[in-house]
């Protein structure tokens, strides 16, 4: 399987909400870093409780792969487009059932053996709050695990 093939895979898992099959695509030890909320750890830990809650939060989670090409090094890069509609709170966000979606980017570095090894994901978190209808940020207050 290409890097090109892990990725798209990875994606379609994820808006199946098939958390526990993307884990197995891991390589023993992968890591994750969601940058715009200060996540950087464990992929079956920090990576896993982070699609879970997208998964519960967004139960028709649509991902569009807009772009998806892979480098030198078999790093997958993606940009994709996420969109749902909120059932449950989430990132802290209580559910106001809106509808949502947002531009993310996201590299998947693919081992020899056509695991994911390294995760890393981008977005505006600004534009995730404007969309789920935040008004005041006071109250909101992300940290890392």
């Amino acid at each position: 399987m290409s890097a090109h093939a892990v990725a798209e895979q990875f994606f379609e898992l994820m808006e199946a909400g098939e958390v526990d099959d993307i884990i197995g695509m891991t390589a023993p030890g992968a890591v994750v870093s969601l940058v715009p909320l200060g996540v950087h750890g464990s992929m079956a830990e920090e990576g896993a409780s982070y699609l879970r809650d997208l998964a519960r939060a967004f139960p028709d989670l649509l991902v569009r792969v807009r772009r998806l090409f892979v480098t030198t090094d078999n790093t997958a890069v993606a940009e994709i487009s996420i969109d749902g509609t909120q059932a449950a709170d989430f990132l802290r966000v209580a559910n106001q059932e809106k509808h949502f979606d947002l531009d993310q980017g996201w590299l998947l570095a693919v081992t020899p053996e056509d695991l994911i090894g390294v995760v890393t994901a981008y977005w505006d978190q600004n534009q995730v709050y404007r969309r789920l209808g935040v008004k005041r940020l006071d109250n909101i207050t992300i940290t890392a695990r």
